[in-house]
């Protein structure tokens, strides 16, 4: 039973996150007059190498291919997430491990951004990549507290963590 509700609250979590990554882009591409180029640089640069942004075609193929590495990428955070969501219900300091695991996600996306499409990175703004992820994390955040509403109880009782020993 745990582990189906984990692997259901991940994968909703997942494309809550995947697709608020994407509908912002979209938004950015399209006012800057290319909508879905973001997607296709980077599948392009996935997928065939392209290191020069003049060169990406915006082709379905591209933005299909990326999005499916975007949209499961997210799904595989989404059910650690989830994980550590149900573990925080049972033990709350561990709490503390999604602040961790949150700021390793991060970290590990920008680097993989940087080795995945480093001739591309001038094209894609860091303030737009942080906005974006910032508000994936909201939306996947949001969506795990309201399934563990017993975190919110134990927060209030316990705001910085502590035990009913005070520890």
């Amino acid at each position: 039973m745990q582990l189906t509700r984990i692997l259901r609250e991940g994968f909703v979590a997942g494309c809550l996150g995947a697709a608020a990554v994407a509908l912002w882009f979209l938004i950015v591409d399209t006012i800057n007059g290319r909508p879905f180029f973001t997607p296709a640089m980077l599948g392009s640069a996935v997928f065939w190498g392209v290191h020069d942004p003049s060169q990406v075609v915006i082709e379905y193929s591209r933005i299909i291919g990326y999005t499916m590495i975007h949209v499961s990428a997210f799904i595989v955070v989404g059910v650690v997430a989830a994980a550590l969501a149900a573990e925080v219900e049972v033990a709350p300091p561990t709490l503390y491990l999604l602040v961790v695991f949150f700021a390793v996600f991060e970290f590990g996306f920008y680097v993989t951004v940087a080795i995945l499409a480093q001739p591309l990175l001038g094209s894609l703004a860091w303030w737009n990549v942080a906005i974006g992820n910032a508000i994936a994390a909201l939306g996947m955040g949001y969506y795990l507290w309201r399934e563990h509403p017993k975190i919110g109880e134990e927060l209030r009782r316990h705001p910085l963590g502590e035990t009913e020993e005070g520890e």
